[in-house]
């Protein structure tokens, strides 16, 4: 796994376009999604949920690009409106977003039971002065069926044990199901 923090400028630019999952006929893969944070209410949670509005400003912004290409996995987040300065852990969750921050499950492991930037998606970043940043994760494996489902961001930078510290923004995404059933 390689993951590298991003010039928010050239990650900008690169998902300035929203897009649709495409599948090419080599069976290479890519979805870009995205939206703004928005606080929960009474009824269905928004797509893109604050939990600490003052670490995840409601209207802050996140997209998620996903690449399979050659069986090989690519996640890239990209947001804008945080707090300058801030770090922010953010892992690949088992469920989607809801009103409940634990809603999303725990991370997404390629192989049960092992935590480690190898076996789970990280992509922690910091935010810039205009309050973007974004990070890329890249795996030798894909995502089982059903078995990621959002990008949840974290009070603080992921430890060597996985934990980030409290959720602060959840945002509930379409992952591809390439992986063997």
């Amino acid at each position: 796994m390689r993951a590298r923090m991003t010039s928010a400028v050239a990650l900008t630019a690169a998902l300035a376009t929203a897009g649709t999952p495409a599948a090419a006929e080599d069976g290479d893969y890519w979805l870009r999604t995205g939206t703004q944070f928005a606080t929960a209410g009474p009824g269905e949670p928004p797509r893109a949920v604050s939990y600490d509005p003052e670490l995840v400003p409601p209207g802050a912004h996140i997209t998620v690009t996903e690449y399979v290409v050659d069986g090989a996995l690519t996640v890239e987040v990209s947001a804008r409106g945080l707090v300058p300065g801030h770090t922010y852990g953010t892992h690949v969750h088992v469920a989607p977003c809801g009103a409940d921050p634990e809603a999303a499950g725990e991370h997404y492991q390629n192989k049960p039971g092992t935590v480690d930037a190898e076996n789970e998606v990280w992509l922690d970043f910091t935010a810039d002065a205009d309050g973007a940043g974004g990070a890329i994760s890249e795996h030798e494996w894909l995502f089982r069926p059903g078995e990621a489902a959002s990008v949840v961001l974290h009070e603080r930078a992921t430890g060597p044990d996985g934990m980030a510290g409290d959720r602060v923004g959840c945002f509930t995404v379409p992952f591809a199901a390439l992986g063997a059933d």
